[in-house]
């Protein structure tokens, strides 16, 4: 299996459960890629002010990563999994159809599709990923099995978001009681449900 870890929002490789992760992978005998993509930092974002879109994050950039340092990497013809965390799970849903990619399931945690409207620095490197238009029935025949988690104490992700975001994908859905945004600020710096959800997936 093709494991591809995608951070999200002021997010890097090296936070949260992904290096975990990708060494538990790893250690099963996996292919596990976790790319960079360019961020802001809160702090310029702050400066600028919230009418000012960002010009490191943003969908564009984003998309030119995916497909100059992950796409060419990916055997279409041997199983993927995509997992995001955050923004990043929009951004998957942007790329499977853009690209038509089939794959064999992906985990989404902490997911969402549009405006969350609970900081303005996060809406707006947010903003140009954002929607709700999507082809989901072609997106639910790319990604035939997924998974969406999420706390039940999400400061950043609105329950109704959340649910926004497995019902239109039918993704079978798992609530973490007291597991916030599921990042490293509450306590995730190891995932095991999620290794547990990715063994079941591996052949």
């Amino acid at each position: 299996m093709q494991f591809i870890i995608i951070h999200g929002s002021f997010g890097n490789p090296q936070a949260n459960w992904f290096p975990w992760l990708k060494t538990e992978l790893e250690k099963l005998g996996q292919v596990v890629l976790v790319p960079t993509f360019p961020v802001d930092s809160w702090d310029r974002i702050a400066q600028l002010g919230e009418n000012r879109p960002s010009e490191i994050q943003n969908l564009e950039n984003w998309t030119k990563v995916f497909e100059e340092e992950v796409l060419p990497k990916l055997k279409r013809d041997e199983p993927i999994c995509f997992v995001g965390h955050s923004l990043a799970c929009i951004f998957i849903l942007h790329m499977v159809q853009k690209h038509n990619l089939q794959l064999d399931s992906a985990m989404f945690v902490a997911p969402f599709l549009e405006h969350l409207g609970r900081s303005w620095q996060i809406d707006v490197v947010n903003k140009s990923f954002y929607k709700t238009d999507f082809d989901f029935k072609i997106l639910q025949r790319l990604i035939p099995l997924s998974y969406a988690l999420d706390g039940d104490t999400d400061p950043y992700v609105p329950a109704e978001k959340f649910e926004n975001f497995v019902h239109a994908m039918k993704s079978e859905k798992i609530v973490v009681e007291g597991g916030q945004h599921l990042n490293d600020e509450a306590g995730f710096t190891e995932f095991p449900l999620l290794l547990d959800l990715c063994k079941t997936i591996i052949d």
